[in-house]
């Protein structure tokens, strides 16, 4: 199967967000094959999940290091995915920062009611956020 076609969203580390899109674009921008009008509905939904309802216009430039991070929580949610993928999602916020994202992401993700799965290297990332914590280790 296609990866597009595999309803898995993804939070990357650097958040991934198009420099040169608005908001409203970068989160409409999975919702390809969305009628227009369905695509607009999802896109202001998600932005009220996410606490930054009215900020459709903004450039990711214009908005704070928590504020693209709920773009991209966003972004990864508009499609509906079965799956949500968080790679390292709060790895370039300061420590103050982090710990209020990390609840309020961990409130998102209850309130999505989407099966996600997070890589940390960040104990406290995994505590807060997790249901149940695998740790790997390399063995050598």
């Amino acid at each position: 199967m296609e990866a597009e076609h595999r309803n898995i969203g993804m939070i990357f580390q650097d958040y991934a967000l198009f420099p040169h899109m608005t908001v409203e674009k970068n989160i409409a921008y999975g919702l390809i094959g969305v009628p227009r009008s369905e695509r607009k509905e999802r896109v202001d939904e998600v932005l009220q999940l996410v606490g930054i309802g009215g900020y459709q216009n903004r450039y990711p430039y214009q908005l704070s290091g928590g504020q693209q991070q709920r773009v991209a929580v966003a972004r990864a949610l508009a499609p509906k995915p079965e799956v949500l993928l968080l790679d390292e999602p709060f790895s370039h916020l300061d420590t103050h920062l982090r710990q209020n994202v990390r609840e309020e992401i961990k409130l998102l993700l209850q309130a999505a009611k989407v099966t996600s799965v997070l890589v940390t290297h960040d104990y406290d990332d995994a505590e807060t956020l997790a249901d149940n914590i695998v740790q790997m280790k390399t063995v050598r």
